[in-house]
């Protein structure tokens, strides 16, 4: 059996290499930012697990994805919130046993690295499945888009995912520290605005119309997290 090495490559660099970069850039030199990374993807796992048991509780509703969509969106949100104040008390606790505290807890630094590891988790558990398929033979198209692959679709829409992670981590760390329930409002709703847009697929519409969308709203949601950090722009830059 033939295995076409080139788009399983192709389509794996698309989905991970943004990530793989940011992890190397931020994390890989210091086993404390691993560990966060690991923990913060540990807490995404801890909000799918919930949504999974809602899903199976709440029989009549389970074939209506929607209802499954709102509420592991909830669920993510709030696990996000519960891991940074679980960092902030981290934090607070080796400040009173040590003197020497590191600067990954402190900072754009810890959210940047948090919300890596929420968007690889999640970006490994929406497209995995995907790849192991792009390695051939053949190739499927959805039937909204019978140009595009669905490998190349998954692939872009798993990156953006990962970079709207870490924007909506560095905004939600910022929501809690300041108790601003306007930009964790923020945060939730545009994450449920882009989950709502892979609907679209189900609909037989263009899974490029929802890439599309899904990338603008990484740009708005990007440029929003800059702005929020460029008060001061220099500690913003130190995370890489």
């Amino acid at each position: 059996m033939a295995v076409n090495w080139l788009p399983f490559l192709g389509c794996l660099s698309i989905a991970f290499g943004p990530s793989v970069t940011l992890f190397f850039l931020t994390a890989a030199k210091e086993a404390q930012a691993v560990i966060l990374l690991i923990t913060s993807a540990f807490f995404w796992l801890l909000s799918l697990l919930l949504s999974s048991l809602v899903w199976l509780a709440v029989y009549p509703l389970r074939k209506h994805l929607a209802f499954t969509l709102v509420f592991s969106v909830v669920f993510q949100e709030a696990f996000r919130i519960l891991f940074v104040l679980l960092v902030k008390r981290t934090n607070t606790a080796l400040s009173r046993i040590s003197r020497e505290t590191t600067d990954l807890f402190h900072g754009p630094r810890y959210s940047v690295v948090s919300g890596l590891g929420y968007g690889v988790m999640s970006a490994m558990f929406m497209y995995v499945n995907v790849l192991a398929e792009a390695s051939g033979p053949g190739t499927f198209y959805t039937p909204g888009s019978p140009s595009m692959p669905i490998f190349v679709s998954g692939a872009l829409q798993a990156s953006a995912m990962t970079g709207l992670h870490v924007c909506w981590s560095l905004l939600c760390s910022e929501g809690v520290e300041k108790k601003s329930l306007p930009l964790l409002a923020s945060v939730l709703t545009s994450h449920m605005l882009v989950s709502a847009l892979t609907l679209l697929n189900e609909a037989g519409i263009s899974p490029i119309f929802s890439i599309l969308c899904c990338y603008a709203v990484l740009a708005v949601v990007g440029v929003f997290t800059f702005r929020r950090f460029a008060g001061n722009i220099k500690p913003f830059f130190k995370v890489l």
